[in-house]
């Protein structure tokens, strides 16, 4: 085999294997960008079933601590009406002790809605972190340009927050400090 013969075979090797790389290289980003948008939308989905969760279990024992509050006052009514009809009402007020309260139920509320809020909040960041990713592989060089030649776009996610918290961010001010208006 001549000399040139070689050389036209390694360049043609080299030629081969260049596009080889570079070929492995756009399949490695277009990969990595459809795994980044398939868990993102699929974090959404969660996001959604996650509030919605959230919600009904708040709502849920909020509706047990109004039945228990309900039937609390009935008995305290009960208890009332009891002592005033027989007459003697304040010498039996006095040696009657008053029924206790369970707040069992209201120290669950707290805790579920305190959970229940912070596995919220983890799930909107997660699902943040997840965008940032997903949107760096699409502007840091050399995976911007393979992004932007398979039309890669950036996917908007929906964060929920609160007007309150519109409004804070929007004036640079918080200023209600009061917990019970």
């Amino acid at each position: 085999m001549s000399k040139t013969a070689m050389i036209v075979i390694g360049v043609i090797g080299v030629f081969i294997s260049g596009i080889l790389i570079i070929g492995g290289y756009v399949v490695s980003i277009n990969n990595s960008e459809v795994s980044l948008r398939v868990t993102i939308e699929a974090k959404q989905t969660d996001n959604t079933s996650e509030y919605d969760n959230m919600w009904k279990k708040i709502s849920q024992v909020a509706q047990v601590t109004t039945a228990q509050k309900d039937a609390l006052l009935e008995i305290f009514t009960a208890h009332a009406q009891a002592r005033t009809t027989d007459g003697g009402g304040l010498m039996k007020w006095i040696q009657e002790s008053v029924p206790n309260v369970d707040t069992t139920t209201f120290n669950n509320l707290q805790n579920i809605i305190t959970s229940s809020r912070d596995s919220w909040t983890m799930r909107q960041k997660e699902l943040i972190d997840l965008s940032r990713e997903h949107n760096k592989l699409l502007q840091m060089f050399p995976s911007s340009l393979v992004c932007s030649m398979l039309g890669k776009q950036k996917i908007e996610i929906q964060i929920v927050t609160s007007g309150k918290t519109k409004e804070a961010f929007a004036t640079g001010e918080d200023n209600d400090v009061k917990v019970f208006n």
